[in-house]
């Protein structure tokens, strides 16, 4: 009996957009609702497998992959204008990086290191002069832990270079650009500093990465007091951190009192040369910060360790862009306060509230060429050359002493910046009152050095690839990435990941979620990149990746085709989506497979969510994909339409006669008739295979959106004709069994029917709907048409099915050996009763009414339509002999039904050349009912009185008698 019931709605409502993330707050519960699904299916993308049960760094991923959503989700929900949207995402990135600094601090204190003990530089001293320290006191943590805080370090350095950097180069275009003074009214150089620093974007950009990369070496590097304890210990003074060259001090007392001397000695004075040594080195006559150099003269052995551990300190507070307060105090407590006067004209702090450096410029431009004239000709030690050539802008001093990659980049920011700061004050000051300055003390121009300003970024980086203390660490995949954003040069960078992705993807057979585009013979250095195992750096690229694209289209500048080149940047997203799925974060993907353009999204996401088979999670991730504006009813479309695009049938068709068969190769009995192939349907297999299955999931997801009425059942009348077309039966029942007609009609319409079995229901809803009753549930005559052959190819499924079964039943009847009880011959009543029901839409005009001409329909009749029907008389010659004879009357109808002039199926029968068997059976059903018995054993045959009569049939017409 069919009803009507309400119609059922499964569309969703959207979610209101997740606040501005805090990342800090790891108690926020985020608004992406978390999923619990079975295993996942296999992909086309080499990824590690991962066990059910999570490692902690596992764990850790997860936990970070949530929180990152969560900052991504926040900002794409929420409809603002592009000025709104820029400062979210600045404010985003910074989230991102104070997250990532959190890490840093949480795993030293877990490893019981204080700040700033990263162990990084130990500077060994042997390589300087004579001087051989032995190597400082090593105690690394666990491997895991060291590596673990080093990923993290980098992250938030990675973080730190992109919260700088952004808002420079993508401000808001309504920004003022400050006037400048007139030239004739005097200025300190503190405020032509900050008017440089306003009026250059190329000098902001610079000072950026300078402040960068100072904090990092801040947070990260030796503690400075501990750096310096070696060379402390070896000047042998003990605690004595201060006053000075005490060893020499005592050396020149000792030989002024033993020689008589008073008073400054002359350094070339015999018996001071004679006697006054360090070894076979002279020493110095007097105690001034300069006498090593103007003397050429040596110090005592422990004071030049003092000395270095001096000017190394200086290095290093310099490097880590300490105020000229914190300088100012280091040297005091060493009485050599000196040292911080001559660095304080302009140290280049990173601390924005330090003490304004008020001179005057022509002192600055001054005070510049002599710190770069103590660089390249003066000092006694490669760090305290190193102090002047940060001072004064240099390169080939600094460089001596760089031990990575973090230092050479800073040598040569620093020398730009105050190149460009030089030039400046040149063009702010007098001609004639620089004339002389610069005619008579030169300095360095890295600038000029450097060569066009617009490539100096990616030419140094490119350099620092070739150097042999930086090049192993330069093709690191996190340095390759702070290069490629420092060099402003992330759009190549990521096309080039993209063609190392897809190089490994396709390694072993072609990928469709990673393709190569065409590309993939472009020469790659893979390692420089993050490779797929590599969950974390996935995570840090495909976040920069998103945020770059979101400000580029802000800025209008992202271009709208979908190129080659876009598609293949793209494919860190479809790796990362991938990495999502691997580790059981599927209600995320959503978010990210968004972020792609296309039918790229699409394809993404439904290639990810193959192992998702719960309703409610696909239900759940519907309504993700909704509240970030994606089109749901375009999605489950696209799974089934791109699923046929990529698996094309094969174009090789088979003659459709003699493929397909459902008998064994026994003869006729008279009780049994034909005997029908146990399993004839073949063994079923424990998984279908995937493409198989996920077309049968394709439709499954139209179940759970509103509408879609044709298209749900032209893409399932697509996906039963391929899986008949193969004779991929198992295929064809798993439709038939987990995406009914009966429930699509009950899920989009409210019509529910409560057999599904009794095929009545169709017609009774093709007839309502002819008259008009079904307005209301959306259903009309061109509803029925388009379900009709979607209903009727699963008729034939389930007929078949049924048909298998019996043919089962038959063999074990036919077993002296089994003892059969009641319930075996009431369940082979119920399928016989099935097999009738599913058989009636088969034998009128079966796939003869289509809304399209369809010529694969003519290949399937005539394929099934002879062997199933044969199949079906001896369906019911068994069940006329073991069950009730009335099914052998029936048999007999079914020959008056073919033999009808308007027949349909007679034709493809004679056109098969199976007339004669079906006569046959016929035949031996006669002569079975002839002397078949009354006696009934279950349920299968004609209850109905009124039915005998109207066919005009009689029992014992067929009775022989004796």
């Amino acid at each position: 009996m069919m009803s009507q019931g309400p119609q059922h709605m499964y569309g969703f409502d959207l979610g209101r957009p997740s606040p501005p993330p805090d990342l800090d707050d790891q108690s926020i519960a985020p608004p992406i609702p978390s999923i619990e699904h079975g295993e996942g299916l296999g992909t086309d993308y080499p990824v590690p497998i991962v066990s059910p049960v999570y490692d902690e760094t596992e764990d850790e991923f997860v936990q970070d992959a949530e929180v990152f959503a969560r900052g991504l989700d926040s900002i794409s929900l929420v409809r603002r204008s592009p000025a709104e949207k820029r400062a979210d995402i600045f404010k985003l990135v910074d989230s991102y990086y104070r997250y990532a600094a959190g890490k840093v601090d949480e795993i030293r204190k877990s490893q019981g290191q204080l700040s700033r003990k990263g162990g990084r530089h130990s500077y060994d001293a042997s390589s300087q002069d004579s001087m051989d320290l032995d190597d400082a006191d090593n105690s690394p943590g666990l491997p895991g832990s060291a590596e673990t805080l080093k990923n993290w370090e980098l992250e938030a350095q990675t973080w730190d270079l992109m919260r700088r950097l952004l808002p420079l180069r993508y401000p808001n275009k309504t920004s003022l650009k400050p006037t400048r003074h007139d030239i004739s009214r005097f200025q300190s150089c503190s405020e032509l500093w900050d008017e440089f620093l306003e009026t250059d974007s190329t000098a902001q950009e610079r000072k950026a990465v300078l402040e960068c990369l100072q904090t990092s070496a801040d947070e990260s590097r030796t503690d400075i007091d501990t750096l310096v304890r070696d060379y402390q210990q070896r000047a042998e003074r003990g605690d004595i951190i201060a006053y000075g060259w005490l060893h020499t001090r005592s050396a020149i007392k000792m030989q002024k009192n033993v020689n008589g001397w008073s008073g400054a000695l002359d350094p070339n004075a015999s018996d001071v040369v004679l006697k006054l040594r360090n070894g076979s080195n002279p020493l110095v006559t007097q105690l001034d910060p300069d006498v090593a150099t103007r003397q050429n003269r040596k110090l005592q052995p422990q004071d030049e360790y003092f000395e270095r551990a001096i000017w190394l300190g200086c290095y290093e507070l310099l490097r880590r862009g300490r105020s000229i307060t914190e300088i100012r105090d280091w040297c005091v407590e060493r009485t050599e306060v000196w040292r911080a006067v001559s660095m304080s004209a302009m140290p280049l702090s990173k601390d924005e509230n330090e003490e304004r450096f008020s001179y005057d410029p022509l002192s600055m431009l001054l005070w510049r060429r002599t710190c770069f004239a103590l660089a390249r000709q003066g000092g006694t030690d490669d760090f305290e050359r190193a102090v002047y050539g940060i001072l004064s802008g240099d390169i080939q001093s600094v460089e001596k002493i760089c031990e990575d990659w973090d230092d050479f980049v800073y040598a040569h920011y620093n020398a730009l910046l105050r190149t460009q700061f030089d030039a400046y004050l040149m063009k702010r000051s007098s001609p004639d009152a620089t004339a002389t300055i610069t005619q008579t003390f030169p300095a360095f121009n890295a600038v000029q050095f450097h060569g066009d300003a617009a490539s100096v970024g990616e030419r140094l980086v490119k350099s620092l690839e070739t150097n042999s203390k930086t090049s192993a660490e330069a093709k690191t995949p996190m340095k390759t990435l702070q290069a490629a954003i420092l060099s402003n040069n992330m759009d190549q960078y990521t096309y080039e990941l993209g063609l190392a992705l897809s190089k490994l993807a396709n390694e072993d057979g072609t990928s469709a979620l990673i393709p190569s585009f065409g590309s993939a013979d472009k020469d790659i250095d893979d390692a420089k990149f993050v490779q797929p195992s590599d969950h974390n750096g996935l995570r840090v690229l495909v976040h920069v990746y998103l945020i770059l694209s979101i400000l580029e289209e802000l800025q209008g500048d992202l271009h709208t085709e979908l190129s080659e080149r876009h598609k293949t940047q793209e494919n860190v997203v479809a790796a990362y989506v991938t990495t999502l799925r691997v580790m059981d974060l599927t209600d995320i993907m959503p978010l990210y497979c968004g972020q792609m353009r296309g039918d790229r999204a699409f394809f993404t996401l439904s290639r990810n969510i193959t192992h998702v088979t719960d309703q409610h999670e696909r239900e759940v991730i519907l309504k993700l994909m909704e509240k970030l504006g994606m089109d749901i009813a375009e999605f489950v479309q696209f799974q089934p339409r791109s699923l046929l695009e990529q698996h094309p049938e094969p174009d090789e068709r088979h003659p459709p006669f003699g493929r397909f068969t459902v008998f064994s190769n026994d003869p006729p009995t008279l009780k049994y008739g034909r005997p029908l192939k146990p399993d004839f349907l073949g063994e079923p297999p424990e998984n279908l295979n995937d493409v198989d299955e996920h077309l049968i999931q394709s439709l499954e997801w139209f179940l759970l959106v509103n509408g879609l009425w044709h298209e749900v059942f032209h893409y399932g009348t697509l996906i039963y004709k391929r899986f008949f077309k193969q004779f991929n039966f198992h295929a064809a029942r798993a439709l038939s069994e987990r995406v009914r007609c009966a429930e699509i009609f009950k899920r989009k319409t409210g019509i529910v029917y409560s057999d599904d079995e009794d095929v009545s229901w169709f017609d009774e809803v093709r007839a309502s709907a002819a008259t008009g009753s079904l307005q209301d549930n959306g259903i009309g005559p061109d509803e029925v048409a388009a379900a009709q052959n979607f209903f009727e190819m699963e008729c034939l499924t389930r007929a078949l099915d049924s048909m298998e079964t019996i043919a089962s039943s038959e063999l074990l009847a036919q077993d002296p050996t089994e003892k059969l009880g009641r319930d075996f011959w009431s369940n082979i009543g119920h399928e016989v009763k099935v097999i009738k029901s599913f058989m009636r839409p088969i034998l009128n005009n079966w796939l003869m009414e289509s809304i399209e001409e369809d010529e694969d329909f003519t290949y399937l009749r005539d394929a099934y339509l002879p062997e199933t029907i044969i199949g079906y008389v001896s369906v019911l010659h068994f069940a006329g002999t073991t069950l009730t004879r009335d099914n052998l009357l029936e048999c007999m109808e079914l020959a008056s039904v073919i033999a009808k002039k308007d027949a349909d199926v007679a034709k493809v029968i004679m056109k098969a050349g199976r007339m004669k068997e079906l006569v046959e059976g016929f035949a031996n059903c006669s002569k079975a009912l002839a002397i078949s018995s009354n006696d009934k054993k279950g349920p299968g045959g004609i209850n109905s009185k009124r039915m005998m009569r109207e066919h005009g049939w009689t029992r014992e017409l067929w009775s022989v008698k004796k």
